[in-house]
């Protein structure tokens, strides 16, 4: 027998669920007093429901009064057909529903409903209802499921006010499960440089399939994202806002830096700032101010984890990123949580992934990491993509064929300036881009009338220790014209930020990369890769199996020491993803 509750019970326990969700939209920087006021609810919440299931209370409410009673209303046959028919409900309602899904849903089980039982409410329904007032804890926020109107509806009793409850709380599981599983927003419309394609998702199936395997709200707690990154980065959310309700971490106010030694005021704000966010252990008050070993130690873990060079001085930079609020921090994560939700839930058994914001790639092999490397990415103006691809073949002493672009921005002003620029740098000139077209000698051309508007020759250079491909290229094809290769300028990786290349991405260690595209298990390809680029020619290898690359922008995650990561938003995507996600709109 389904299991039920009174419509006064109810209305007085959706008044208290719904305090609980109090919408947690966009929350100001220093509003720490609604979070522990949901956290506090949320706690009543769950000793309410503990007491139900303890004490067989549930069972008591969930009676009805009698199984004829002519007090427990049951909706007339045809009732969800027509209002779903007129696309409207019979109490008043602000938000629009996706009725095309709502129609296919009730469509598929013959309109019955699925968390009404006439003027009741069943209690699936609240578990439910619970489990939407909770979203927040994935980044998301429990208005948009409309848990107000469910409210509001519940305010008028009556049974036209459940078939608005029912209607409403289906509409706003569906678009839980959109949200959860595909994320808020149109990934390309909130960013234009993400070009990976959001998770195909039928939330109308994902419920069907849960209310065919009741409880209800068992099912649909089992749908949620699976990747390592995004339940460590859930995890840091709690931990977060947990500190941000305590009143965050103090300001390190400014002034000289601040490094081993120094005897300061500051330092013991400095020492509490350090300690709240895990990278100092503690202090006796005697060295409270007093900048020593441990404070140096503590500085250096703080810039590893956001990206800053490690001297264990506190800079501008470095008293920069200290003074970032706790709600920064959380509006971060907020960001690449809902990166991760645009993310297939499986990545594969073996693949690359490329943060660009962290600038690093890593290498990973059933489901551990296996190489890490710095790598070097796209210049602001000229910016990496995000996407996704398949290395597919190596290219050992690879020739550079300078895109137009660079050639007539870069190489025409170099070459003007310097006659022998492309002779010293083992570049070739060519009459055009067609196949066969003529080579020519730099010395006899006249560069100086040339402009980017006229200059139509190709630049060809050649393999060699200065090519700036390296001596190994890695292709994925794609429509970006995006590889990983090797580079000869090797300085720039001990950089801690590295915004040089012209998009494409260089890689810190090309040999150990190219062992591991070539190895895969039974199907592994027995190269020496130092030989291959030893006889200096130029030539093809390829791999096993085709390799997916990952390319990514991520500047939150939790590394595999369970330490938090925060980097600069070096391209300034975080900032659009932001408007989009306080806007609505993507």
């Amino acid at each position: 027998m389904s299991a039920i509750v009174n419509s006064a019970y109810t209305r007085a326990r959706m008044q208290s669920l719904i305090k609980l969700s109090a919408d947690r939209r966009a929350k100001p920087c220093h509003g720490s007093r609604g979070v522990r006021r949901a956290v506090f609810e949320n706690l009543l919440q769950r000793i309410f429901f503990t007491w139900l299931v303890l004490t067989g209370a549930a069972g008591v409410l969930a009676e009805p009064v009698g199984q004829n009673d002519a007090g427990a209303l049951v909706a007339p046959a045809g009732t969800l057909h027509s209002l779903i028919a007129d696309e409207a409900l019979p109490t008043p309602a602000t938000t629009q529903l996706d009725w095309r899904s709502i129609r296919a849903f009730y469509a598929a089980r013959n309109y019955e409903p699925v968390w009404t039982d006439g003027d009741r409410l069943r209690s699936d329904a609240w578990y439910t209802i619970d489990q939407l007032a909770r979203s927040h804890e994935d980044g998301l926020l429990p208005g948009e499921y409309h848990l107000d109107e469910i409210h509001l509806s519940l305010d008028l009793a009556g049974q036209e006010a459940y078939q608005s409850v029912e209607l409403l709380l289906t509409d706003g599981v569906l678009r839980y499960l959109r949200h959860l599983l595909a994320g808020r927003l149109e990934p390309q419309a909130a960013d234009p440089k993400w070009h990976i394609s959001q998770p195909t998702v039928n939330p109308v199936a994902l419920l069907t399939a849960a209310t065919e395997s009741p409880p209800v709200h068992d099912a649909l707690r089992q749908l949620t994202p699976s990747q390592v990154g995004y339940l460590r980065l859930k995890k840091l959310l709690r931990a977060y806002r947990a500190l941000d309700s305590s009143g965050g971490w103090p300001v390190v106010p400014s002034g000289e830096a601040l490094e081993r030694g120094s005897r300061d005021q500051r330092v013991q704000l400095l020492r509490h700032r350090l300690i709240l966010s895990g990278d100092l252990a503690g202090y006796d008050y005697g060295t409270a101010f007093h900048f020593d070993a441990a404070v140096e130690e503590a500085v250096r873990n703080f810039q590893a984890r956001h990206g800053l060079e490690e001297d264990g001085i506190v800079g501008s930079k470095t008293l920069a990123a200290l003074n970032v609020p706790v709600c920064e921090r959380i509006q971060q994560i907020l960001v690449n949580m809902e990166r991760w939700r645009w993310m297939p839930d499986e990545l594969g058994d073996r693949y690359l992934l490329v943060n660009m914001a962290g600038f690093e790639l890593q290498a990973v092999e059933d489901g551990e990491m296996v190489m890490e490397m710095r790598v070097i990415i796209g210049r602001p103006y000229r910016s990496t993509p995000a996407f996704v691809g398949e290395m597919k073949y190596l290219v050992f002493n690879p020739y550079w064929n300078v895109p137009h672009k660079l050639a007539i921005l870069d190489m025409l002003p170099k070459q003007q300036a310097n006659p022998d620029y492309l002779r010293e740098g083992g570049f070739r000139v060519y009459a055009s881009w067609n196949k066969g077209a003529e080579e020519l000698d730099p010395a006899d051309i006249d560069w100086s009338a040339f402009t980017p508007a006229n200059f139509s020759y190709r630049l060809r250079q050649d393999p060699g220790k200065s090519n700036s491909l390296g001596r190994i290229k890695f292709m994925l094809p794609n429509p970006y014209a995006v590889y990983l290769h090797d580079t000869p300028s090797r300085h720039l990786f001990r950089r801690p930020v590295r915004t040089f290349s012209s998009g494409c991405i260089r890689v810190e260690e090309p040999l150990q990369l190219a062992n591991f595209a070539l190895g895969n298990g039974e199907n592994a390809v027995t190269v020496d890769v130092q030989k291959e680029i030893d006889s200096g020619e130029n030539h093809t290898r390829s791999l096993p199996r085709p390799l997916p690359v990952y390319l990514l922008y991520l500047t939150a995650w939790v590394d595999d020491q369970g330490k938090a990561q925060f980097r600069n938003d070096v391209y300034g995507r975080d900032v659009l993803v932001q408007r989009a996600c306080a806007s609505g709109t993507g």
